[in-house]
């Protein structure tokens, strides 16, 4: 306890109280039998001295204050307060450079008023402390338990590689034994998934009916209750009033999607005969859960929950080798919205947002179970349509895209007209690769919006030489050219620090496109492309040096500036031989503190490029920058990847922040990554910060930075 309680920062209360006594002071704090357990200069020596000279009968104290003379006309205003954890009693002492002769009784209930404000404030810190010491152990346990789970730390990172079934069928796998359970199943109905693993034991399991009652009535009381369900019984009882008739123990676990809705159930099954599930296997279920959720989050978009791009490819390339093996039939949709971009200019990126969910929806009503829609960026989505002919497909594309136009977007009493362009191609088994697929696709939606938008455009070989040429030479030339021009710009967005203290100006650093009649044209649309075609370092590196640049001249001008500045960096940066010598080398010759750079990079990158971010990020660091991860917050594994990152700012994804006040569940997101990020000793920046409301709200949860259009719009850097 008293070391707990003696790493309070006592310091910093001493401009409230050195306000009030008017004269040099220090402060101390003492136990209830008159010891210093933490004391805020080195007076501590000249304190025991007069201490002794004239001892206080700590014992007899029983007031809540008192005032004491000194020797060298100084006095000790004292102050008792509790920790209210485990009712410690405390004296906050204020060590006066002035007689008590010379205090006058108006001063002295000043100073006892004072003080009584500062024990109040250390007794607060003290239960946080404890609190989120509590929460730090908790997490070691889990990061244990998760150890134990798979044996090493980066096996969710092998699984993560593996094809979605593949991964999930290898988690259940590797964990049955372990777990010692007669069976492990997971049923996830969206995607057609149900697996199942038997243990070693050699017990009779009816499987056919554990797998009935997964997906009846199991899964129903799951759906209504969405909890952890543990049956532990004998052949007498009968779970009768849920329809679970079932002659097994059993845990049940959820499985959950981003937005805490059910997207599957997880159970652990063992005999009557065995013995009964504890609470500690009923955490271990819901851990396996939770990874499970995990792997499927991976490849679902956060906001519209449909596939992301990664889960995309993934089925994209189960359905090229059924083609190439087997024979089979499917086509390939790729859908751009044409108004998107007036939506989200006219009404905000909540329009947008909207918007997106909304389509993504639609989509989804139009298609079969055997069907799939993703979303791989921005506005841009795709279709795999299972056992279609070419013929069915474009009857299918323009099913879509009537439904669509018949379709009225209305946000906040705005009403829009929204079309659609769509490309359509078959899939060739004669193709080299699903790229090559996604890409003639995209080429034929392309052309689809090229020729006025609101169509379809079915993709074909004569197509082929004429749209890769136009492809490349609006894409690869424009930024070629674009960087011969110098017609890049760099933007600046404030990210505000809410301790009003601080001093420091901090932005985030972006880069912007001007075309060739002095349009800014818009990220989106020009940074897909530059990662497509092997650009985007030349992009890194302009904007590293231009950054660089830029900061350098105002440490010219002002050396004594606060000015840090968070730049962007792409994942194709972490891969690239020489990248890292010549960010370091831009670095040292800037002449900048190091710790004025910030370099950001996303979750996902860090991610996938686990090992290669790593030895990128210790390099960096030890020159003296720093990192920060961006759009973070998936679950569980963001935290088990976070110990092992060198990060210094946790970038709270604004996909919680932005309904922080509507969302109780978003709230405790926010909260929670704050709390850890605190723990971790990392600084927390929330995104998306749109307005004063929700910078309140944030202000109370203890977020260390905000950015938003709240705070500031991009603006010329």
């Amino acid at each position: 306890m008293y070391v707990r309680i003696s790493s309070i920062n006592l310091q910093r209360f001493m401009p409230f109280l050195a306000t009030v006594a008017e004269c040099e002071c220090s402060m101390t704090l003492f136990d209830d039998s008159g010891r210093p357990v933490n004391i805020n200069s080195s007076g501590l020596a000249a304190l025991d001295t007069w201490l002794t000279a004239q001892p206080l009968n700590w014992t007899t104290l029983v007031a809540d204050h008192d005032f004491v003379a000194l020797p060298e006309s100084k006095s000790l205003i004292l102050k008792s307060f509790n920790t209210a954890a485990n009712q410690q009693t405390f004296w906050l002492a204020a060590i006066l450079n002035q007689s008590l002769t010379q205090i006058s009784a108006e001063q002295k209930q000043r100073l006892t008023q004072i003080l009584q404000a500062i024990a109040a404030c250390i007794a607060e810190d003290y239960i946080t402390g404890l609190s989120l010491s509590g929460m730090a152990e908790e997490l070691g346990v889990r990061y244990e338990e998760l150890n134990l789970l798979y044996g090493l730390d980066d096996s969710h990172h092998a699984l993560s590689s593996k094809n979605e079934v593949h991964a999930l069928n290898d988690l259940l796998s590797n964990c049955t034994d372990y777990l010692d359970a007669d069976l492990i199943a997971l049923f996830v109905p969206e995607q057609n998934i149900v697996i199942h693993h038997v243990g070693i034991k050699t017990a009779d399991i009816d499987i056919e009916l554990i797998l009935n009652t997964l997906q009846g009535p199991l899964w129903r009381w799951m759906k209504a209750n969405s909890e952890t369900l543990v049956i532990n019984r004998d052949t007498d009882t009968d779970w009768t009033d849920a329809n679970i008739k079932i002659p097994y123990k059993i845990i049940a676990a959820p499985v959950l999607k981003i937005s805490g809705n059910l997207a599957g159930l997880l159970i652990m099954v063992n005999t009557l005969t065995d013995k009964d599930f504890t609470n500690s296997d009923r955490k271990l279920a819901e851990i396996l859960a939770i990874e499970a959720a995990t792997l499927i989050r991976s490849r679902r978009d956060t906001l519209t929950e449909l596939l992301n791009r990664k889960g995309f490819h993934e089925k994209l390339q189960c359905a090229f080798k059924q083609v190439q093996n087997e024979g089979k039939t499917y086509s390939l949709l790729f859908l751009d919205i044409d108004q998107f971009k007036v939506v989200n200019d006219a009404s905000g990126p909540k329009a947008g947002d909207k918007l997106l969910i909304q389509f993504g929806a639609l989509i989804k009503k139009e298609l079969t179970d055997t069907n799939l829609i993703a979303r791989l960026n921005g506005d841009e989505f795709a279709v795999l349509l299972n056992d279609c002919s070419l013929d069915q497909a474009k009857q299918k594309a323009e099913s879509i895209r009537q439904m669509i136009n018949q379709f009225r977007f209305v946000y906040e009493h705005k009403m829009y007209d929204i079309a659609l362009s769509i490309g359509v191609v078959g899939i060739d088994p004669a193709a080299k690769n699903i790229s090559e697929l996604l890409s003639a696709a995209d080429l034929a939606c392309r052309m689809a919006k090229e020729k006025g938008g609101n169509r379809v455009h079915i993709y074909s070989t004569s197509d082929q030489d004429v749209l890769l040429h136009e492809d490349q030479t609006q894409w690869v030339s424009r930024i070629n050219q674009a960087l011969a021009d110098e017609r890049f710009e760099l933007y600046r967005q404030r990210i505000l620090s809410l301790n009003e203290n601080a001093p420091e100006e901090h932005y985030e650093l972006l880069i912007r496109l001007k075309d060739e009649h002095g349009n800014i044209v818009p990220p989106i649309r020009f940074l897909p492309a530059a990662e497509r075609y092997g650009l985007i370092t030349k992009l890194d590196r302009w904007v590293v040096k231009t950054a660089l640049t830029k900061m350098a001249a105002i440490y010219a001008e002002n050396p004594n500036s606060t000015l840090s500045c968070s730049i962007n960096l792409s994942g194709q940066a972490f891969c690239e031989q020489g990248f890292l010598q010549y960010l370091i080398d831009q670095v040292l010759s800037s002449g900048l503190p190091p710790a004025s750079i910030c370099l950001e990079i996303t979750e996902t990158v860090a991610v996938s490029n686990l090992a290669q971010a790593i030895e990128f990020m210790q390099a960096v660091k030890k020159i003296g920058c720093q990192f920060s991860l961006d759009d973070f917050g998936s679950g569980m594994s963001s935290f088990t990847y976070l110990k092992n990152l060198p990060v210094d700012y946790l970038k709270i994804d604004g996909y919680f922040v932005k309904t922080i006040l509507d969302n109780k569940i978003d709230h405790a997101m926010v909260q929670a990554i704050n709390q850890i990020g605190q723990v971790m000793g990392l600084k927390t920046i929330a995104e998306f910060v749109e307005n004063k409301d929700i910078l309140a709200e944030l202000k109370k949860i203890g977020v260390d930075y905000v950015q938003g259009y709240g705070i500031g719009k991009p603006e010329p850097f």
